[in-house]
């Protein structure tokens, strides 16, 4: 039954390249919201029937699929596109941090400097993918509907999980996978890691995902498609929003994820102030005053007090690990303003148990390549949520969704990106980064040279 994973993954790969190759270069979305969030949980089946033979030719295929399309679309332009400021701030990124490869810096040979430079350098390439696309043949209604799908599947396996009290990782052979190919022994009181529990030994899920962070924080992109949904003068699909919505809030709790259960609320709460959305405001206070009183419920659960209250205090083992990678950190950063070299930072160097700060995305960055290129990728963020803010306020239609979509999404993200390694939660990353170029490409005609660019 498990194997319905690699079939899936392999499906929705060989579905996207045979469109890509007759130039429908959209249909490589379906691969990035279709596979990418069972990418571990194929590798772990694999390994799990005795097919670790495919392993290494699956853990390539995510970047073949990008080298092979933004190939082609560069081979087959007409003419070079102007630059927008975004892409002059990636391009500089992706350069800058491509020459610590090569920099005789840091404890790495070359193999491990390029596997740490794709780990945090990678997404220029995506990006690119979508600013290379005709946004007039990206059919963004059709894909937001497949990621509220995903949801609603992935929901429905947390359903399963939860009902069994089974992590569905006990399953397909993730803690084999983990030991024999990351180095990672199994760990908590499930035999997985302890990423799938808080303190008490309380569970957390991850449903198809890889781990329960990244389940919980594809809620986020999840929750961002159904607002930008929502922004149409007429709403079709209600009955799909309605169990979407419900998908995305059963998933964010039962991750269990403090980071992504704030930005939830968070971004939901920044919407309805920017739209002035009274009924929705007012819903938000009902809410927080209900979310109070069942605060005071939780307390009388020793469990969940203990893990509410040491979230607040930092004094719980996952917080303090936060707090410990995060001065590590910082303190690599203050003595090495240029960064002490590429993989020592992330998952190279957390593999060999050498890492030098860490949890933060932005602290990953620096430590490895320095203040310049942290200052490159902040930019970038920064300008991607103006320029979706823009579109979002200013626009109609198909491009007012999406600077919905992003802006909705990139905000989300910011919380969740200082306690993790957002960019190693491949379907997200990968989505986020396509739609961002589509959004460089729509922001250039529409709010720069007033032409008329509209999305499907």
């Amino acid at each position: 039954m498990m194997l319905i994973f690699p079939l899936v993954y392999l499906s929705s790969l060989i579905y996207a390249l045979k469109n890509i190759f007759s130039k429908q270069y959209d249909a490589i979305l379906v691969f990035f919201v279709v596979g990418l969030p069972i990418y571990i949980t194929t590798l772990s089946v694999l390994d799990l029937y005795g097919l670790g033979i495919l392993i290494p030719f699956v853990q390539y295929t995510k970047e073949v699929v990008v080298i092979i399309t933004l190939g082609l679309l560069i081979y087959q332009m007409n003419e070079r596109p102007r630059f927008t400021l975004l892409d002059k701030l990636v391009v500089g990124y992706l350069i800058y941090n491509a020459i610590y490869v090569i920099l005789p810096l840091g404890s790495y040979g070359m193999f491990q400097k390029i596997v740490a430079f794709k780990n945090i350098a990678f997404f220029p390439l995506i990006y690119f993918i979508g600013r290379l696309i005709d946004p007039q043949k990206v059919w963004l209604s059709k894909y937001q509907l497949l990621i509220c799908l995903l949801a609603i599947i992935a929901a429905s396996v947390l359903l399963f999980e939860t009902i069994s009290d089974t992590h569905l990782q006990t399953l397909t052979g993730y803690a084999g996978y983990n030991f024999k190919y990351l180095g990672v022994e199994p760990a908590g009181n499930f035999g997985l890691t302890w990423t799938f529990e808080i303190e008490g030994g309380i569970k957390r899920f991850a449903s198809i995902f890889a781990n329960p962070l990244e389940h919980a924080a594809a809620t986020l992109l999840t929750i961002a498609v159904l607002v930008s949904l929502i922004t149409k003068k007429e709403i079709s699909n209600k009955k799909i929003l309605i169990i979407t919505s419900l998908a995305a809030i059963l998933s964010v709790i039962f991750a269990l994820s403090r980071a992504s259960l704030i930005s939830f609320g968070l971004v939901l709460y920044i919407y309805a102030i920017v739209t002035k959305r009274k009924k929705i405001l007012l819903a938000f206070h009902v809410l927080f005053a209900t979310g109070a009183l069942s605060l005071v419920y939780l307390l009388s659960n020793n469990t969940i007090s203990e893990f509410i209250i040491n979230t607040f205090n930092f004094t719980n083992s996952s917080s303090i690990s936060h707090v410990i990678e995060w001065v590590d950190g910082i303190q690599s950063i203050y003595a090495h303003p240029l960064g002490i070299g590429m993989g020592e930072s992330g998952r190279i160097a957390g593999e060999l148990g050498l890492n030098t700060g860490g949890e933060n995305q932005l602290i990953i960055i620096a430590v490895q390549t320095g203040l310049v290129s942290l200052i490159l990728y902040v930019a970038i963020l920064f300008i991607s949520i103006k320029w979706s803010a823009i579109l979002f306020t200013k626009t109609s239609g198909k491009s007012k969704q999406l600077g919905t979509l992003l802006f909705i999404f990139k905000i989300g993200m910011i919380i969740p990106m200082l306690t993790a390694a957002v960019e190693s939660y491949l379907y997200i990353s990968y989505v986020g980064w396509f739609l961002t170029g589509i959004l460089s490409t729509t922001y250039d005609s529409v709010i720069l040279n007033k032409n008329d660019v509209e999305l499907q």
